[in-house]
């Protein structure tokens, strides 16, 4: 269950740290089996990183499904969906092996993450502050600062949540378009949306901005293997770029409401 100081992050900041959500020697098994695929289909191999993928690692669809990733689903993954999104009022995922797994630029080569690209993992379709899901992310090893963790926009669930509210409905929608015309709503959002260069995170990293009133934060997610986190479905985040010498391996997990639930 999450706590009452944990419910207020959730609700401030638009995600939720759950430290050691599921055993640590649960995600290295996750490792060392994305590892295998990895060398099975591409011949990559884990001590020698000029075999390593250029940034994204592809081809780990048939992964989804493994069960080496159940324990993503833990009892305290579930209880706190249950918390968040009401118990009996979501729908709960026959797999959690959708992986994120990016690799270290290679000198010399387009990098791909040189540009800010925020975006929510929901659409605006829910025109008012009910919760149609959540988004899980897992850390499958640790994951540290400017080491690819996914970048978040604290505070921007807020920030969307009150643009919906004053939207016709038909402007929002589809996706695309509903999200270009939020980032477009205000110069901060332009401002952060036109953020680019291989450094772009690292240097912006921290960074508040006032959007009418509501502060939003430029962070990142980190941590150590068997951390989760729960987020926002409105809450804005983009892949970030990874500038350091190890592969960032986390999981990603779209949690869909069965019934929208108010949001705390």
């Amino acid at each position: 269950m999450l706590t009452s100081v944990q419910y207020d992050t959730f609700d401030k900041q638009g995600f939720v740290y759950l430290r050691g959500a599921f055993l640590a020697t649960a995600a290295a098994a996750m490792e060392n089996r994305v590892w295998a695929e990895l060398a099975a289909l591409q011949g990559v191999q884990r001590e020698s990183p000029e075999t390593w993928p250029a940034v994204f690692a592809t081809g780990l669809q048939g992964l989804k499904a493994d069960p080496v990733f159940n324990p993503i689903g833990s009892s305290v993954t579930v209880g706190a969906l249950d918390d968040i999104l009401g118990a009996g009022r979501w729908k709960r995922p026959q797999q959690w092996g959708q992986l994120l797994v990016s690799f270290p630029p290679r000198a010399g080569e387009p990098d791909p993450l040189t540009k800010a690209i925020w975006h929510t993992d929901f659409s605006f379709v829910n025109s008012d502050d009910r919760l149609a899901g959540a988004v899980v992310f897992g850390f499958l090893s640790e994951v540290s600062s400017r080491s690819g963790g996914t970048a978040v926009l604290e505070g921007s669930h807020r920030v969307v949540q009150r643009y919906v509210a004053t939207q016709p409905r038909e402007d929002l929608m589809p996706m695309k378009r509903g999200r270009k015309a939020l980032l477009g709503s205000h110069p901060c959002l332009a401002e952060l949306t036109a953020l680019a260069g291989p450094n772009w995170l690292a240097s912006h990293l921290g960074r508040e901005l006032e959007v009418d009133g509501l502060t939003v934060r430029v962070g990142e997610l980190t941590g150590a293997a068997g951390d989760l986190v729960i987020g926002h479905p409105w809450l804005l985040h983009a892949p970030a770029p990874n500038r350091t010498s190890r592969p960032r391996l986390m999981s990603v997990k779209r949690i869909l409401a069965t019934e929208p639930a108010s949001a705390h």
